[in-house]
């Protein structure tokens, strides 16, 4: 996933959780929904969201795949740069 939010320290890439929740939050801010909101739409509990937008290590991704669909966003996987 490419973002402009990105605290990898590489402009654009996404290298960690935090990463992706800070592009989650972003987007849900976007789309003016709340944490709770969001949940609901993508079938998650109030707390994952919360948990997924602060970056906590060890989430499910399942749920955070369910997360971004309902969001709109893709997540792409590809070779690092060497």
């Amino acid at each position: 996933m490419i973002s402009e939010f990105s605290r990898s320290g590489t402009p654009g890439l996404i290298n960690s959780v935090a990463d992706v929740g800070a592009v989650i939050r972003a987007t849900r801010q976007q789309y003016g929904l709340s944490q709770s909101q969001l949940a609901g739409l993508a079938g998650t509990g109030l707390r994952f969201i919360s948990e997924l937008e602060r970056g906590k290590p060890g989430i499910q991704l399942a749920k955070a795949l369910d997360v971004i669909a309902t969001l709109g966003l893709q997540l792409q996987i590809g070779p690092g740069q060497p």
